[in-house]
Protein backbone atom coordinates (compact mmCIF):
# COMPACT_ATOMS: atom_id res chain seq x y z
CA UNK A 1 0.00 0.00 0.00
CA UNK A 2 2.74 2.16 0.38
CA UNK A 3 4.14 1.84 -2.86
CA UNK A 4 1.35 3.15 -4.78
CA UNK A 5 0.87 6.02 -2.62
CA UNK A 6 4.51 7.04 -2.93
CA UNK A 7 3.37 6.76 -7.12
CA UNK A 8 0.64 8.59 -6.66
CA UNK A 9 2.14 11.61 -5.13
CA UNK A 10 5.08 11.88 -8.16
CA UNK A 11 2.83 12.02 -10.62
CA UNK A 12 1.55 14.58 -9.44
CA UNK A 13 4.29 16.83 -8.63
CA UNK A 14 5.27 15.85 -12.74
CA UNK A 15 1.78 17.54 -14.30
CA UNK A 16 2.29 20.42 -11.63
CA UNK A 17 6.15 21.19 -13.05
CA UNK A 18 4.65 20.96 -16.57
CA UNK A 19 2.50 23.11 -15.91
CA UNK A 20 4.37 26.00 -14.47
CA UNK A 21 6.93 25.71 -17.18
CA UNK A 22 3.99 26.24 -19.77
CA UNK A 23 3.45 29.89 -18.76
CA UNK A 24 6.75 30.57 -18.69
CA UNK A 25 7.07 30.15 -22.41
CA UNK A 26 3.87 31.74 -23.10
CA UNK A 27 4.95 34.83 -21.31
CA UNK A 28 8.41 34.97 -23.73
CA UNK A 29 6.09 34.57 -26.58
CA UNK A 30 4.48 37.61 -26.33
CA UNK A 31 7.34 40.01 -24.91
CA UNK A 32 9.14 42.38 -27.84
CA UNK A 33 12.28 43.54 -28.28
CA UNK A 34 13.27 45.68 -25.66
CA UNK A 35 15.81 47.60 -24.07
CA UNK A 36 15.43 49.49 -20.90
CA UNK A 37 13.77 52.38 -22.43
CA UNK A 38 11.87 50.89 -25.71
CA UNK A 39 10.07 47.98 -27.12
CA UNK A 40 9.44 46.89 -30.17
CA UNK A 41 5.35 45.65 -30.10
CA UNK A 42 5.09 44.76 -33.68
CA UNK A 43 7.32 43.09 -35.60
CA UNK A 44 8.09 40.06 -38.46
CA UNK A 45 11.20 38.53 -39.92
CA UNK A 46 11.57 38.25 -43.70
CA UNK A 47 12.32 35.40 -46.03
CA UNK A 48 16.11 35.78 -46.54
CA UNK A 49 18.00 35.76 -49.22
CA UNK A 50 21.59 35.85 -50.77
CA UNK A 51 24.14 37.21 -53.15
CA UNK A 52 25.26 33.66 -54.70
CA UNK A 53 20.78 33.67 -55.15
CA UNK A 54 21.67 36.21 -58.39
CA UNK A 55 20.38 39.41 -56.28
CA UNK A 56 23.39 41.71 -57.33
CA UNK A 57 25.63 41.96 -60.51
CA UNK A 58 28.29 44.29 -61.79
CA UNK A 59 26.55 47.29 -62.06
CA UNK A 60 22.98 46.55 -59.74
CA UNK A 61 22.19 45.29 -56.27
CA UNK A 62 18.80 44.02 -55.01
CA UNK A 63 18.12 46.54 -52.55
CA UNK A 64 15.38 45.15 -50.17
CA UNK A 65 13.75 41.90 -48.06
CA UNK A 66 13.42 39.01 -50.58
CA UNK A 67 10.04 37.92 -50.12
CA UNK A 68 8.31 40.57 -48.54
CA UNK A 69 6.66 43.84 -50.15
CA UNK A 70 9.62 46.30 -51.20
CA UNK A 71 7.57 48.70 -53.07
CA UNK A 72 4.39 49.42 -54.69
CA UNK A 73 2.24 52.14 -55.20
CA UNK A 74 -1.26 53.07 -55.69
CA UNK A 75 -1.67 56.44 -57.84
CA UNK A 76 -3.95 59.20 -59.12
CA UNK A 77 -3.30 62.21 -61.20
CA UNK A 78 -1.64 64.20 -58.66
CA UNK A 79 -0.67 61.47 -55.79
CA UNK A 80 0.82 58.09 -55.31
CA UNK A 81 0.76 55.99 -52.05
CA UNK A 82 3.89 54.40 -51.62
CA UNK A 83 4.87 51.42 -49.21
CA UNK A 84 7.74 48.65 -48.06
CA UNK A 85 11.23 49.22 -47.39
CA UNK A 86 12.76 51.18 -49.86
CA UNK A 87 9.94 53.66 -49.74
CA UNK A 88 10.70 54.77 -46.29
CA UNK A 89 14.23 55.37 -47.41
CA UNK A 90 13.30 57.83 -50.40
CA UNK A 91 14.05 61.59 -50.10
CA UNK A 92 10.86 63.39 -50.33
CA UNK A 93 9.80 64.73 -53.62
CA UNK A 94 10.30 68.18 -53.77
CA UNK A 95 7.43 70.81 -55.13
CA UNK A 96 7.81 72.10 -58.35
CA UNK A 97 10.19 74.61 -59.06
CA UNK A 98 9.56 78.42 -59.92
CA UNK A 99 10.46 79.23 -63.23
CA UNK A 100 10.66 82.64 -64.63
CA UNK A 101 11.74 85.06 -66.96
CA UNK A 102 13.14 87.83 -65.11
CA UNK A 103 13.62 90.89 -67.25
CA UNK A 104 12.48 89.75 -70.97
CA UNK A 105 15.64 87.83 -71.24
CA UNK A 106 15.93 85.93 -74.43
CA UNK A 107 18.63 83.85 -73.64
CA UNK A 108 18.01 82.44 -70.07
CA UNK A 109 15.75 82.33 -66.99
CA UNK A 110 15.91 82.35 -63.71
CA UNK A 111 15.38 78.90 -61.49
CA UNK A 112 14.14 78.22 -58.22
CA UNK A 113 14.33 74.94 -56.74
CA UNK A 114 12.11 73.24 -53.71
CA UNK A 115 14.17 71.31 -51.33
CA UNK A 116 11.12 69.02 -50.44
CA UNK A 117 11.39 69.36 -46.44
CA UNK A 118 14.83 67.01 -47.51
CA UNK A 119 18.19 67.39 -45.00
CA UNK A 120 20.64 69.09 -45.69
CA UNK A 121 22.88 65.97 -47.12
CA UNK A 122 20.02 65.36 -49.50
CA UNK A 123 20.98 66.46 -53.32
CA UNK A 124 18.74 67.46 -56.40
CA UNK A 125 18.92 66.19 -59.94
CA UNK A 126 17.27 69.18 -62.52
CA UNK A 127 15.94 67.75 -65.74
CA UNK A 128 14.57 70.21 -68.57
CA UNK A 129 13.26 69.94 -71.55
CA UNK A 130 12.34 72.35 -74.61
CA UNK A 131 10.63 69.91 -76.94
CA UNK A 132 7.22 68.59 -74.01
CA UNK A 133 5.82 69.31 -71.02
CA UNK A 134 6.15 65.82 -70.26
CA UNK A 135 9.51 65.70 -70.93
CA UNK A 136 9.41 63.11 -73.63
CA UNK A 137 12.06 64.59 -76.13
CA UNK A 138 14.31 67.30 -75.80
CA UNK A 139 15.35 66.68 -72.68
CA UNK A 140 18.72 67.63 -70.78
CA UNK A 141 20.08 68.35 -67.12
CA UNK A 142 21.19 71.25 -65.64
CA UNK A 143 25.26 71.39 -65.27
CA UNK A 144 26.91 72.74 -62.00
CA UNK A 145 27.93 75.77 -64.65
CA UNK A 146 24.16 76.37 -65.18
CA UNK A 147 24.34 75.73 -68.73
CA UNK A 148 22.45 72.58 -70.25
CA UNK A 149 24.00 69.11 -71.06
CA UNK A 150 23.78 65.37 -71.28
CA UNK A 151 25.38 63.84 -68.16
CA UNK A 152 23.36 64.43 -64.85
CA UNK A 153 24.80 66.21 -61.85
CA UNK A 154 23.39 66.32 -58.22
CA UNK A 155 23.87 69.16 -56.42
CA UNK A 156 22.62 70.28 -52.14
CA UNK A 157 20.05 72.49 -52.10
CA UNK A 158 22.95 75.04 -51.30
CA UNK A 159 24.56 74.76 -54.55
CA UNK A 160 21.72 75.22 -56.64
CA UNK A 161 21.07 78.42 -55.37
CA UNK A 162 18.86 78.03 -52.39
CA UNK A 163 16.23 80.09 -51.90
CA UNK A 164 18.03 83.00 -54.17
CA UNK A 165 17.91 79.93 -57.13
CA UNK A 166 20.41 80.33 -59.62
CA UNK A 167 20.20 81.69 -63.44
CA UNK A 168 19.75 79.05 -66.28
CA UNK A 169 21.75 80.09 -69.33
CA UNK A 170 23.17 79.05 -73.16
CA UNK A 171 19.51 79.17 -73.87
CA UNK A 172 17.73 79.40 -77.28
CA UNK A 173 15.06 82.63 -77.92
CA UNK A 174 11.58 82.20 -78.65
CA UNK A 175 11.36 78.93 -76.56
CA UNK A 176 9.78 77.64 -73.77
CA UNK A 177 11.16 75.39 -71.20
CA UNK A 178 9.69 72.40 -68.99
CA UNK A 179 11.81 72.36 -65.16
CA UNK A 180 11.56 69.14 -63.06
CA UNK A 181 13.37 68.34 -60.48
CA UNK A 182 14.40 64.96 -58.40
CA UNK A 183 16.15 64.17 -54.62
CA UNK A 184 18.30 61.23 -52.72
CA UNK A 185 20.49 60.83 -50.21
CA UNK A 186 22.40 58.26 -51.50
CA UNK A 187 22.42 54.91 -53.47
CA UNK A 188 18.88 53.81 -53.82
CA UNK A 189 17.22 56.72 -52.42
CA UNK A 190 16.02 59.01 -55.71
CA UNK A 191 12.52 60.50 -55.42
CA UNK A 192 10.24 60.48 -58.10
CA UNK A 193 10.21 63.73 -60.44
CA UNK A 194 8.50 66.85 -59.15
CA UNK A 195 5.81 68.65 -60.89
CA UNK A 196 7.53 70.82 -63.88
CA UNK A 197 7.59 74.37 -63.81
CA UNK A 198 7.84 76.51 -66.94
CA UNK A 199 8.47 79.86 -68.53
CA UNK A 200 9.51 81.15 -72.38
CA UNK A 201 12.69 83.49 -73.25
CA UNK A 202 11.75 85.88 -75.36
CA UNK A 203 13.41 87.07 -79.09
CA UNK A 204 16.26 89.71 -78.84
CA UNK A 205 14.86 93.34 -79.00
CA UNK A 206 15.83 96.53 -80.35
CA UNK A 207 13.92 99.77 -81.13
CA UNK A 208 15.01 103.19 -81.99
CA UNK A 209 13.53 106.10 -82.64
CA UNK A 210 13.99 110.12 -83.44
CA UNK A 211 12.57 113.21 -82.94
CA UNK A 212 13.41 116.85 -82.48
CA UNK A 213 12.03 119.27 -80.31
CA UNK A 214 9.89 120.64 -82.60
CA UNK A 215 9.47 117.62 -84.62
CA UNK A 216 8.12 114.43 -83.73
CA UNK A 217 8.48 112.57 -86.78
CA UNK A 218 10.63 112.47 -89.74
CA UNK A 219 11.96 114.35 -91.94
CA UNK A 220 13.98 116.13 -89.99
CA UNK A 221 16.12 119.40 -90.22
CA UNK A 222 18.15 121.28 -87.40
CA UNK A 223 18.53 125.08 -88.21
CA UNK A 224 21.87 126.21 -86.44
CA UNK A 225 20.85 129.90 -87.47
CA UNK A 226 23.44 132.58 -88.87
CA UNK A 227 26.84 132.41 -87.56
CA UNK A 228 28.00 135.43 -86.39
CA UNK A 229 32.15 135.56 -86.44
CA UNK A 230 33.74 134.95 -83.53
CA UNK A 231 30.72 133.94 -81.39
CA UNK A 232 29.36 130.23 -80.60
CA UNK A 233 25.62 129.32 -82.13
CA UNK A 234 23.56 126.68 -80.63
CA UNK A 235 20.80 124.58 -82.52
CA UNK A 236 17.47 126.04 -81.54
CA UNK A 237 16.12 122.29 -81.57
CA UNK A 238 17.86 119.34 -79.94
CA UNK A 239 17.81 115.76 -81.28
CA UNK A 240 16.37 113.33 -78.99
CA UNK A 241 17.39 109.22 -79.88
CA UNK A 242 15.38 106.56 -77.80
CA UNK A 243 16.52 103.21 -77.86
CA UNK A 244 14.94 99.84 -75.84
CA UNK A 245 16.52 96.50 -75.95
CA UNK A 246 16.95 93.16 -74.19
CA UNK A 247 20.47 92.55 -75.26
CA UNK A 248 22.69 91.23 -72.32
CA UNK A 249 25.07 93.66 -73.18
CA UNK A 250 22.88 96.76 -73.61
CA UNK A 251 22.52 99.22 -75.94
CA UNK A 252 24.67 101.34 -77.72
CA UNK A 253 23.85 104.62 -80.11
CA UNK A 254 26.66 105.93 -82.84
CA UNK A 255 26.48 109.73 -84.57
CA UNK A 256 28.40 110.24 -87.77
CA UNK A 257 28.12 113.06 -90.57
CA UNK A 258 29.10 113.40 -94.20
CA UNK A 259 31.09 116.44 -94.71
CA UNK A 260 33.35 116.37 -91.81
CA UNK A 261 32.24 119.31 -91.20
CA UNK A 262 29.42 122.11 -92.27
CA UNK A 263 29.68 122.39 -96.03
CA UNK A 264 28.95 125.26 -98.60
CA UNK A 265 28.85 124.36 -102.31
CA UNK A 266 28.04 128.09 -103.24
CA UNK A 267 30.95 128.68 -101.34
CA UNK A 268 33.43 127.02 -103.52
CA UNK A 269 32.54 123.70 -101.28
CA UNK A 270 34.16 125.83 -98.41
CA UNK A 271 34.14 123.48 -95.03
CA UNK A 272 33.23 124.39 -91.27
CA UNK A 273 35.72 121.48 -90.07
CA UNK A 274 34.29 119.79 -87.33
CA UNK A 275 36.74 118.75 -84.19
CA UNK A 276 36.21 117.58 -80.67
CA UNK A 277 37.34 121.21 -78.99
CA UNK A 278 36.08 123.65 -76.86
CA UNK A 279 34.44 126.61 -79.50
CA UNK A 280 35.19 129.13 -76.67
CA UNK A 281 38.34 129.54 -77.79
CA UNK A 282 38.84 127.84 -81.04
CA UNK A 283 38.37 129.89 -84.20
CA UNK A 284 36.11 128.35 -85.96
CA UNK A 285 34.12 124.73 -85.71
CA UNK A 286 31.59 122.73 -85.53
CA UNK A 287 30.46 119.82 -83.07
CA UNK A 288 27.83 118.24 -81.48
CA UNK A 289 27.50 118.42 -77.51
CA UNK A 290 24.77 115.84 -75.20
CA UNK A 291 22.28 117.63 -73.24
CA UNK A 292 20.45 114.98 -70.91
CA UNK A 293 20.03 111.32 -70.46
CA UNK A 294 17.08 109.25 -68.90
CA UNK A 295 15.49 105.88 -69.26
CA UNK A 296 11.80 103.96 -67.68
CA UNK A 297 14.27 101.20 -66.55
CA UNK A 298 17.39 99.73 -66.85
CA UNK A 299 20.48 101.26 -68.06
CA UNK A 300 21.17 104.00 -66.77
CA UNK A 301 21.89 105.32 -70.16
CA UNK A 302 25.35 107.98 -70.30
CA UNK A 303 26.90 110.22 -72.71
CA UNK A 304 30.36 108.45 -73.86
CA UNK A 305 33.59 111.37 -74.11
CA UNK A 306 33.79 113.85 -75.93
CA UNK A 307 30.26 114.34 -76.17
CA UNK A 308 29.50 114.41 -71.94
CA UNK A 309 31.25 118.04 -72.31
CA UNK A 310 30.10 120.99 -70.65
CA UNK A 311 29.39 124.79 -71.77
CA UNK A 312 30.62 124.90 -75.65
CA UNK A 313 33.09 121.61 -75.24
CA UNK A 314 31.96 119.70 -78.31
CA UNK A 315 32.55 116.53 -79.93
CA UNK A 316 33.99 115.60 -83.17
CA UNK A 317 30.94 114.68 -86.30
CA UNK A 318 32.92 113.43 -88.86
CA UNK A 319 32.27 110.27 -91.66
CA UNK A 320 33.78 107.94 -88.71
CA UNK A 321 31.15 105.71 -86.73
CA UNK A 322 31.58 107.04 -83.05
CA UNK A 323 29.76 106.00 -79.54
CA UNK A 324 27.61 108.68 -78.85
CA UNK A 325 25.81 106.84 -75.64
CA UNK A 326 24.94 103.83 -74.15
CA UNK A 327 22.76 101.88 -72.04
CA UNK A 328 26.43 101.14 -69.51
CA UNK A 329 26.31 97.12 -70.72
CA UNK A 330 22.55 96.54 -69.29
CA UNK A 331 19.34 96.23 -70.94
CA UNK A 332 17.17 98.93 -70.86
CA UNK A 333 13.90 100.64 -72.21
CA UNK A 334 13.34 103.68 -73.67
CA UNK A 335 16.47 104.96 -72.98
CA UNK A 336 16.82 108.74 -74.55
CA UNK A 337 19.54 110.98 -75.26
CA UNK A 338 19.25 114.35 -75.98
CA UNK A 339 22.46 116.24 -77.96
CA UNK A 340 22.47 119.77 -79.62
CA UNK A 341 24.55 121.07 -82.15
CA UNK A 342 27.20 124.10 -82.34
CA UNK A 343 29.15 126.09 -84.72
CA UNK A 344 31.01 128.93 -84.91
CA UNK A 345 32.55 130.62 -87.71
CA UNK A 346 35.44 133.23 -87.86
CA UNK A 347 35.65 136.69 -89.57
CA UNK A 348 37.21 135.38 -92.89
CA UNK A 349 34.55 132.46 -93.06
CA UNK A 350 32.89 133.16 -96.47
CA UNK A 351 29.39 133.88 -96.42
CA UNK A 352 26.99 131.63 -97.60
CA UNK A 353 23.30 130.39 -96.43
CA UNK A 354 23.93 126.68 -97.50
CA UNK A 355 26.11 125.51 -95.08
CA UNK A 356 25.07 122.07 -93.88
CA UNK A 357 25.68 118.40 -93.09
CA UNK A 358 23.67 115.32 -93.20
CA UNK A 359 24.11 112.97 -89.57
CA UNK A 360 23.35 109.26 -89.64
CA UNK A 361 22.43 107.90 -86.10
CA UNK A 362 23.11 104.46 -85.30
CA UNK A 363 21.68 102.28 -82.49
CA UNK A 364 23.01 98.52 -81.59
CA UNK A 365 22.65 96.40 -79.02
CA UNK A 366 25.59 93.24 -77.64
CA UNK A 367 23.33 90.49 -78.09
Amino acid sequence: MRKLKFEKINWKFIISLNLILFLILSQNVFAGPQSTTYEIKDYTFGAGGNEQSGSDSTNYTLFGTVGELDYSKLNSSNYSLGGGLSYTLKANVPAAPTVTNVSSWYNKLKVTIDNGSNPSDATFLIQVASGSADFTQDTYFIQSDNTLGANQVWQTYTSWGGASGFTLIGLYPGTTYYVRVAAERGNFTQSEYSIGGSAATINPTLTLSLSTTSQPSPPFSVDIGNLTAGSVTTSTDKINITISTNATNGGLIYLFGTNNGLKSTTAGNYNISSSSTDLTSALEGYGARGTTVTQTSGGPMQLISPYNGASQNVGVIDTAKRTLADSTQTPVTNGQVSFELKAKAKSTTPQADDYSDILTIVATGSF
